[in-house]
């Protein structure tokens, strides 16, 4: 039954996406049509953003040039900053009496404020259209350069698009190991969380409480060795093992075995075997956690110890342990950056090689960081919209590593 429950609710996620967007455009509405203090930190922290990009900036698009129109623009951006400047000398000044006493918090004065600050966002958005079209046309000239540019972000564009089939490749890597590792590892997992969870009770005979105690003690062995070794070393120890078993007991060539025991298969297994030992203990807290009533009346109704597990237990556990089976998919994006070591065409791989062929590390890692954060962010998004979904503890934020 609790099975059934988290299925429907997860079916259900795809027809509640309109309106979970429309009740978020319609709150940010109610905030921003709200005369409230808050309008003028937001729009001095936007007109100093603006007034800095515009002045710093060295070229200029087609929304902004240097005529009277922006000049008039981002001096109404000014003048609102030394409005706020004001406030906050009131602020300091009144202390507790600032809301009732001050005229910056008048009804007139916020309303004022409030249509001041529309203006302002508005400024802030052709600025930033500005330098979007600025930037479409400093990617367009970049990409049609023969040679390699000096500057840093220029020479970044060029060797990203000239580099690109290596990025998509590195890319599409380290998608297919962080999801397929998760994956791998989850159903490992289930297996050990259930060697792990055995316990002899009186009615075993001798044998029965020895292979109970025997499967413990193995999944808690298990758990200890992987969790205490750093990836990159089990990455190592997997490859040349399995590659030491196929040349002591075949024939084949070095080649043959690296088209048997790929670089990619090497790092899977090590990316399943490492997660199996972090979502086993995921999946025995989850376990743990449920009321012990629970199973007691599953067992006073007749059912078997495996049937109340298989029916009661473990589909609790298993949906109170879905944000951090979610976590430990982007844990697998970020920690599968080790696999090149053993020669895994991931993301990282991918920047590395770029660099050595033209030579220049920092633009390309910042490449590779700047494609890392996007998909840990929209994984982590999505992870935490399932879990408000479900009614689960919600992580704000990319998760660390193991």
């Amino acid at each position: 039954m609790a099975m059934n429950n988290t299925l429907s609710s997860l079916c259900a996620i795809p027809g509640d996406a309109a309106g979970w967007l429309r009740g978020r455009v319609s709150a940010l509405r109610r905030f921003a049509g709200a005369d409230h203090p808050y309008v003028y930190l937001s729009g001095s922290a936007l007109s100093l953003a603006a007034l800095l990009v515009y002045l710093c900036s060295r070229r200029y698009g087609f929304f902004l040039s240097r005529t009277a129109l922006a000049w008039g623009a981002l001096a109404l951006c000014g003048l609102f900053c030394l409005v706020s400047l004001a406030a906050l000398v009131s602020k300091l000044r009144l202390k507790r009496r600032y809301r009732s006493q001050s005229r910056f918090c008048a009804p007139a004065a916020r309303r004022a404020a409030r249509y001041a600050s529309y203006v302002v966002w508005a400024v802030a958005a052709l600025v930033a259209a500005d330098r979007l079209h600025v930037l479409s046309q400093v990617v367009r000239e970049v990409t049609a350069m023969d040679s390699n540019p000096s500057p840093f972000f220029q020479a970044m564009v060029y060797m990203f698009y000239n580099s690109r089939a290596l990025f998509l490749r590195g890319l599409w890597t380290t998608l297919r190991l962080a999801f397929f590792g998760t994956i791998f590892g989850f159903l490992l997992a289930v297996g050990l969380v259930f060697l792990r969870i055995q316990t002899p009770n009186k009615r075993d005979r001798d044998h029965v409480k020895f292979v109970k105690i025997l499967c413990s003690r193995f999944a808690a062995l298990y758990a200890t060795v992987i969790r205490g070794t750093p990836m990159m070393l089990q990455a190592f120890i997997i490859y040349y093992a399995g590659f030491s078993l196929f040349t002591a007991h075949t024939d084949l060539s070095v080649t043959e075995i690296n088209n048997v025991w790929s670089f990619f298969i090497a790092g899977l297994t090590t990316v399943s075997l490492n997660s199996a030992a972090y979502l086993s203990e995921v999946l025995r807290g989850g376990v743990e956690s449920i009321d012990a009533g629970q199973t007691e009346a599953a067992r006073s109704l007749g059912m078997s110890p495996w049937m109340t597990m298989m029916k009661v237990v473990f589909p609790q556990a298993l949906k109170n342990s879905i944000p951090a089976i979610g976590n430990e998919m982007i844990i697998n994006i970020k920690d599968s950056s080790v696999l090149n070591c053993i020669g895994v065409v991931e993301l990282m791989y991918a920047a590395t090689s770029v660099a050595g062929i033209y030579y220049k590390n920092l633009p390309n890692y910042v490449s590779a960081a700047i494609i890392y954060l996007i998909m840990t962010c929209c994984i982590s998004a999505l992870l935490n919209y399932l879990s408000a979904r479900l009614s689960l503890n919600t992580y704000r934020g990319v998760p660390s590593s193991n």
